[in-house]
């Protein structure tokens, strides 16, 4: 006896490379070659993570990186997280502002209503504020019923454009997880961009339910949280990583033009006393190179669309 129904062999879009209809499929090396827009060849796209970890997070259905370890309450846990949000975050100013970088706070809108001043600071540098779910807790997963996402993607989104007044147009999901729906959901709600996709150097068109959103290359593998953080490695081994990213796509704009160098920041990671002075570094030498300059996420949409 079958107990599989013959609809279940009918897959519409089930095809080379692919098994869904969101993007075409598209290889880095058949872009055409040219600079971006304002001629530079190289765009840096700093991304700094403002995070709210409750200290009750859920462990169901798995827990978000850099989630509490400890029983709750872990004092530990939250006090490394929140050192970010009182100490870290001030140094990622100076450096930002030394270079003349103006990055995506990338935020969870508890962030903007538990730190009212840090938002203040935020907004009064012209940093793009890019929404990032509510808090640390509460993710976008494939289990979590579409209503609830529905409200949290809403009050993500309208939290951050009434205390910021910006137009708040990217969207970077808590954990970098989405449900089936969550692009649809951001398209939705006013959203232009979404990060959470890892499968390319270079932006790309999104298909939703509401319109086309452009995906933007937010690396994980370069993120101080991934090599830093989950993987444990000394601040020495992030600034070489870091380094060799650098020059392998600073030559293949040489060779080609138009490609994006990702740095995703988290407060409470990269600005401890000790790793600040790699970022500034990095920064010092990657700013100095004729052909690089800084984008925003938004910023960066633009350009890629007028290419």
């Amino acid at each position: 006896m079958n107990l599989i129904g013959e609809e279940y062999f009918h897959y519409p879009h089930r095809r080379k490379g692919l098994d869904h209809d969101r993007f075409d499929r598209r290889y880095l090396r058949d872009l055409p070659a040219g600079n971006w827009p304002d001629g530079q060849r190289l765009k840096i796209w700093v991304t700094v993570h403002f995070e709210h970890f409750p200290m009750d997070m859920p462990s169901k259905p798995f827990v978000a990186p850099g989630g509490m370890d400890r029983p709750y309450p872990s004092v530990w846990d939250f006090s490394t997280r929140d050192y970010g949000n009182r100490v870290g975050i001030f140094r990622l100013f100076r450096v930002l502002d030394k270079h003349g970088i103006t990055p995506t706070a990338a935020m969870n809108s508890a962030v903007a209503e538990r730190y009212p001043h840090l938002l203040s600071e935020v907004v009064k540098r012209g940093w793009e504020i890019a929404a990032s779910g509510v808090d640390m807790g509460k993710l976008h997963h494939g289990q979590l019923d579409p209503a609830t996402e529905t409200a949290l993607v809403r009050e993500a989104f309208g939290t951050l454009r009434r205390l910021s007044g910006q137009a708040v147009t990217g969207w970077v999901s808590p954990a970098h997880s989405q449900s089936a729906i969550t692009p649809d959901l951001v398209a939705a709600e006013g959203g232009r961009y979404i990060a959470d996709w890892i499968n390319d150097d270079m932006p790309y068109a999104f298909r939703t339910q509401g319109g086309t959103l452009t995906q933007l290359p937010q690396s994980w593998d370069l993120s101080d949280h991934k090599i830093l953080f989950s993987q444990n490695m000394p601040i020495g081994d992030y600034e070489w990583q870091i380094n060799a990213a650098f020059d392998a796509l600073d030559a293949e704009s040489h060779e080609r033009g138009a490609r994006v160098l990702s740095l995703s920041l988290s407060p409470w990671i990269i600005a401890q006393p000790s790793r600040i002075r790699a970022l500034d570094r990095l920064l010092t030498r990657f700013m100095a190179v004729e052909g690089v300059g800084s984008t925003t996420g938004e910023g960066l949409r633009l350009s890629w669309l007028a290419r």
